[in-house]
Order: structure tokens, then sequence, then C-alpha cells
């Protein structure tokens, strides 16, 4: 009876306990904490590195290629046969024999071509390595991109929900009027319709919020069940005063130092060696061997296993071997062909990347330049909204306006705060952007947020 209980207790809180490891978690982020789990999280980092991590294990290949190789083999075997005429199972014998070898082999000479593969599979791995750091450059920007966006849309729900407040309180005033026969009921409509609008705006505030903390969720490889709480509470590194001012000629002397256009110089490299191995294939091969054998067989009569295993029977050989390719039905002809088509490719594709490193690194400056001009224009706008308003307002307190002029100052004051909160954010999302395309988004991050960032020092 008492194993019967423990039994149901037992299946009783199972499910408690695997509802409790499903529990979702609370994540407090703030943005240096999202730039250390993204580094560390990030699947595009992961692949990156492994990529690396083969184009070492191949520069060890072919370092190895350099030397010799050694190669040991042994067999014993054993034989009942026959003798003479009579059945094996009368007259019979048993034989017993022993081998083993020693060979090793070198190549000495193959036309460049084992030095190229060398110098080929180094330049791929410093390629990779490369391709690697402009990769943590990319998580980089998409991280603090997607915690910037998290944060305008939290800003936006703000500015919705003040505004909703504002509304229901004018709706309150108005209804009130209407009631003491002040105001008609169109204003009492109007006003209404501007609630509904201003809710519709927070739910779609809220929506837009959500959304952008699944993104960045995803982006740190964070569980989507999992709650972000945004800390804002050190966040003056946003302030436009604290963005730094870009130089135009300091970014475009570095743009072309950026990873990953030394990266496709090292793949123009491993193109060029790729031609070097190709051309090798018209040249003669020149090999070394030597081997070392020995044997015992039972059937011989000049010794024991140890006299002839290790006195008697080992020799030892060596020699030389040259082989020249003279017919091959035009393979190294085409193979050549094609690895200097391969070589013109990555020409072509490095023209690329520089023309548009160039282009985007000034597409990046224009971008900031009319970031700083619109939240100028949108704070300055903000400012004129908020005295007109308050003026309008006390015209409509005292029957010298009409409710449409209010409703429409409110509304152009709404869109002024939201502006210049987005001028904000694109400000310092465009001052990012060209430290992204300068190659230089690290040390502008550990300036501009003045901390230690885990994985980034």
């Amino acid at each position: 009876m008492l194993r019967f209980i423990k039994f149901n207790l037992l299946l009783l809180l199972l499910p408690l306990a695997l509802i409790g490891q499903d529990m979702p978690k609370t994540h407090t982020l703030t943005l240096p904490e999202v730039i250390s789990l993204a580094l560390d999280r990030n699947l595009l980092l992961q692949r990156s590195g492994i990529q690396v991590q083969l184009r070492e294990n191949e520069v060890e290949s072919e370092k190895a290629d350099f030397k010799p190789n050694l190669t040991a083999s042994a067999g014993v075997s054993a034989r009942y046969a026959a003798v003479g005429r009579d059945p094996v199972w009368d007259d019979g014998s048993f034989t017993d024999s022993a081998s083993g070898s020693l060979n090793s082999s070198l190549t000495l000479y193959r036309g460049d071509e084992q030095k190229a593969s060398l110098e080929q599979a180094m330049s791929s791995l410093e390629a990779s390595r490369k391709d690697l750091d402009r990769s943590q450059q990319q998580v980089l920007f998409q991280s603090v991109a997607r915690y910037l966006e998290a944060i305008l849309n939290l800003k936006a729900i703000d500015i919705q929900t003040e505004e909703l407040a504002t509304r229901l309180e004018n709706l309150e005033r108005i209804d009130f009027d209407y009631q003491n026969e002040i105001r008609i009921l169109a204003d009492v409509q109007r006003q209404k319709a501007l609630v509904a609008d201003s809710e519709r705006r927070v739910a779609a505030a809220n929506r837009a919020y959500e959304n952008s903390l699944y993104l960045l969720k995803d982006l740190l490889l964070l569980p989507p069940r999992d709650e972000v709480v945004l800390d804002l509470d050190d966040s003056d590194w946003l302030e436009p005063e604290n963005i730094g001012e870009p130089s135009i000629q300091e970014s475009l002397a570095r743009v072309f130092e950026r990873p990953d256009l030394l990266a496709q110089h090292f793949r123009l490299t491993a193109a060029e060696q790729n031609i070097r191995i190709a051309e090798s294939g018209k040249k003669l091969t020149l090999s070394a061997n030597a081997g070392l054998r020995t044997s015992y067989s039972s059937r011989s009569s000049i010794g024991n296993f140890g006299e002839q295993y290790f006195k008697n029977s080992p020799d030892i050989s060596g020699g030389l071997s040259v082989s020249v390719p003279i017919f091959d039905r035009r393979r190294t002809e085409t193979s050549i062909v094609r690895a200097r088509l391969q070589q013109d490719q990555e020409e072509l594709d490095l023209q690329d990347l520089e023309q548009v490193a160039e282009t985007d690194l000034r597409l990046a400056m224009l971008n900031f330049n009319t970031a700083k001009l619109q939240l100028k224009a949108s704070q300055e706008q903000l400012s004129s909204a908020e005295i007109a308003l308050e003026a309008e307002q006390a015209r409509y307190d005292a029957g010298a306006a009409t409710l449409l002029d209010v409703t429409t100052l409110q509304s152009t004051r709404l869109d002024a705060a939201v502006s210049v909160e987005e001028s904000r954010f694109d400000l310092f999302v465009n001052r990012l952007d060209i430290a992204f395309q300068d190659g230089t988004i690290e040390s502008f991050l550990l300036n501009q947020l003045n901390t230690n960032i885990l994985g980034l020092e």
C-alpha cells in the first residue's frame, strides 16, 4: 500500500517538475550585455569559427606533405599440406611462416605543386580569419541595431500612452462641457475618434515592440518564451552631444583595410597559387623510396625464427623514381585555363567589393549628416508645436478657438515628438554604420560605451 501511494505521488509531482523546467526566464539586458551574448552565441560566428578550423586543418595537411611517410607491415601464416601422393590426412606436414617490412617514400620534387598548395592553404586560412572578423562586425552592428530598434519602439509606447492619457483627459472635459451645454455633440464624437486613434497607435507600438524583442532574442539565441527587459539606466552614449563626429578622410583611408577586403586579397592570392598548382602538371615528379623486409619460414633450414628473421633474411632497398608527363588528354591545359579564369573572377570580385565599400561608406556619411539636420529640425518643430498648442489650448478654453484647431496642433506635436526620438536613434545608428563600413566598429563601441565588453576587448 505504501509503495502504491509513493508511486501516485511521483506521478503527480513529475508534471510539476517538467513545468518548472520549462518556465520562462527574465533577462534584463544592457547594450554591453547584448553585445557579449551575441558574440558568444551567434550561429554565424560559430559557423565562421568552424570554417577557420577547417582551413587550419588543411594547412597542417599540406605541411605534412613535405614529410616522408613510413608504413610498417607484418604477417604470419600457417599451412598444412601433403608432401607426397598419399592423402593429406595420411601424409601431411605443418609449416608456418612470418614476414615483416618497413617502407618509406618521399616526394622530392613535384613541379612546385607542394609549395604552391601550402601557400594556397595558408592564404585560404587568412581569408577565413578575416571573414570571421567581418562576421563579428556584422553581428555587432545587428545586435546594436536591433537593441536600439527595441528601445525606439519602447519610447514610442511611452509617447503614444502619454498622448492617449491626454486625449482621455480632454474627452472628460469636453464631455463635461457637453453635459452642461457648453460644447456640441460633434466635439465629443471628434474627441472620441482621437481617443480611438490613440488606442490604435498604442496597440501598434506594443506590437512593434514585441516584434523587435523576438528579433533580438532570435539573434541572441534566447528561447522565444523568455522575457527580455531593456535596461536603460546608463544610456548617455545615446545622447547626440556624446556622439563623435566622423572624419571622411580617415574613414576613406581605412575602408580598404576592412577585413572582408583583406579576405578577398587573400582569396586572390590563393587563386594565383592555384595556377601554379595547375602548371605543375607539365613538370616531372621525383620521388625517393626505401624499404626494409624480412621473413621466416619453418621449411627453411638456415636457422630458427630469430636467426632467419633478424640475421639471415633482412634486406634493405632504396631508389629514386622519375615520372614525366607526356600526354594527358589536355587535362593540364584545361586545368590551367580554369585556374586563370578563377583568378579573373576573384579580381572582378575584389573590384566590385572595393566599389561597394566606398559607396556604402559615402552613403553612411550622407545618412549621418542628414540625420543631424533632421534631429535639429524635429527638435525645433516639437518646441514650436508645444508653444503653439499651449496657446491654442488657452484660446480654446476661452472659447476663441475650435476643437479642430487644438486637435490639429496635438497631432503635430505628437508627430514631432515621435520624429525627435526617431532622429536621435537614426543619428546613432548612422554613426554606427560609418564605423561598420570603415571597419572600426569595435573601437567605436568601446569608446562610445566607455565600459568593458566581454568578448570585445
